[in-house]
């Protein structure tokens, strides 16, 4: 399925969608009738949208991980581009003409966009089965997409249908109440008429199934809604469901090793639940993680050509992972999340550097790594449904296995009913599991908008980690209203009757 859905992916793109301009307004006046006239071309479509994720996927970290303690800026006082705008998002000091906060808008907007138009030709599908799974599968990548664009910028365009230029300009953001009705309604709908198949079938993995849209709802019920309400309650079941799915695994010896959930020999294994796929070969469908995460100046040690070396793992992270375990039993994790030196063959010498490798493969090419990128996986399932039982019914048995569950395919120690005897003391221990278990993989800022401590742990990680007070200038704390992106210049431009969101 990677080579053939992949080489479909990009053909459709020239075929269908190269010429849609979505560069400045979430619209597109292209349509593809005399292309899209049966069942292949409206898969071609979904192939298509799928592919559309992997623009959204190059800056989402930016967005995300870079604006939590996690990570950071590597250098300060550097003249470059690049480095002023990772500055930006890693003090809270975006402007709206930051072009990555645009190009992450626009590459959204185009996905949802490629969504679309897979439900407006349904009609040419005649098999009814095939047609359901064409429209779950746009229905959950749409919501997805939303998904993030709700989290990151509160009320947003809300797009369901080709929108022409004229309408457009005269748009105005939806409430955040819309976006996520939307949301809702569109999995809902997956789950209720059995859109999707429950797993892939052999040579479609990759593709949505059954498992991702529950699970997916139910982060999004616990994101959305308040402890103990109706909507809030329905969580529960849905990630029992998706653990079910997933074998029902209950200690760490029922999970994949950690160090292979992430291995390009062993790609979709059963830890995946929905991942961004790519393929290497100098097809332009190549991960970029490798050259934009690597360690600059490696002399090819790490990975060949010239990494930038963004998303830095800060010093709080690095003391997260070593206080979690003992010299003689750290957290197997770190190795595989962050590295710390490397050898230089032609020196002889251990290099001293830091760098985010969770994503790195080898490469012969520039930007075109193998690794795929998991968006929901066991281990968030496993540690949403400790914390949902515990704010639920407290730290019973069933989300103290969960949580231990985890820990033990990290190699630490579990904890017992004495250690955490509150709520509270539950909550602590799964939230900082949380960070460590999905460190890297862009959840951390949107858990800590989820739990409301965005502000709060920004502001203590400014003040605690040395290199902020290394600057030439004093790194301000944020505000509440920093926890939202502004709106890019570039839609206000079009329509400045569009309300940006305050502070900006």
């Amino acid at each position: 399925m990677k080579t053939t859905l992949k080489y479909i992916g990009s053909m459709i793109l020239t075929l269908a969608l190269g010429a849609c301009n979505l560069d400045q307004y979430p619209y597109s006046e292209i349509a593809a009738d005399e292309y899209v006239t049966d069942a292949s071309a409206v898969n071609d479509l979904v192939i298509g949208t799928y592919n559309g994720l992997h623009n959204v996927m190059y800056y989402e970290w930016a967005l995300t991980e870079l604006r939590s303690d996690n990570t950071r800026m590597r250098v300060s006082g550097s003249s470059s581009q690049d480095t002023k705008l990772i500055e930006q998002l890693d003090q809270g000091t975006i402007t709206t003409a930051h072009t990555w906060v645009e190009n992450y808008w626009n590459a959204a907007y185009a996905a949802i966009d490629r969504a679309n138009k897979v439900i407006s030709y349904l009609d040419v599908v005649e098999d009814p089965t095939q047609r359901a799974q064409y429209e779950g599968e746009a229905k959950f990548l749409r919501a997805h997409l939303y998904f993030n664009l709700v989290r990151l910028w509160g009320p947003v365009f809300l797009v369901t249908k080709k929108t022409g230029a004229d309408e457009a300009r005269y748009m105005q953001r939806s409430p955040v109440e819309d976006i996520y009705a939307l949301i809702e309604g569109d999995l809902n709908a997956i789950i209720d008429r059995n859109m999707l198949p429950e797993t892939s079938a052999s040579g479609d993995e990759g593709r949505a199934t059954m498992p991702a849209a529950k699970g997916l709802l139910a982060k999004v019920y616990m994101t959305r809604y308040e402890v103990g309400s109706e909507q809030y309650m329905k969580a529960g079941d849905l990630l029992r469901s998706v653990l079910a799915s997933a074998g029902n695994p209950q200690s760490g010896a029922d999970l994949v090793p950690y160090d292979r959930i992430f291995a390009t020999d062993n790609e979709m294994n059963k830890e995946i639940i929905f991942a961004v796929r790519y393929l290497s070969g100098n097809v332009g469908l190549g991960s970029p993680f490798g050259t934009l995460f690597g360690p600059m100046n490696n002399g090819n040690n790490v990975i060949m050509g010239s990494p930038k070396h963004y998303n830095y793992p800060s010093d709080d992270l690095l003391s997260a992972f070593n206080n979690n375990g003992t010299a003689e039993n750290p957290d197997k994790r770190k190795a595989v999340t962050l590295k710390e030196s490397y050898y230089n063959a032609t020196t002889g010498l251990t290099v001293e550097a830091r760098w985010c490798d969770k994503f790195l493969s080898p490469i012969t090419t520039e930007y075109d790594g193998e690794k795929d990128w998991p968006i929901l996986r066991v281990g968030d399932v496993a540690l949403l449904l400790a914390e949902w039982i515990n704010e639920t019914s407290g730290p019973t048995d069933e989300a103290m296995r969960y949580l231990n569950m985890i820990r033990e395919r990290a190699g630490v120690a579990t904890y017992t009913t004495t250690d955490l005897s509150s709520k509270y003391l539950f909550r602590e221990a799964v939230r900082k599991e949380r960070r460590l278990e999905l460190a890297c993989e862009n959840q951390r800022w949107f858990d800590l908008m989820r739990w409301g401590t965005a502000v709060t742990t920004v502001n203590n990680f400014f003040a605690s980690e040395l290199f902020y007070s290394e600057y030439d200038y004093t790194v301000s704390p944020i505000s509440e209203w920093q926890v939202l992106l502004p709106i890019p210049i570039s839609v206000i431009n079009i329509n400045p009757e569009v309300a940006q969101n305050p502070g900006y």
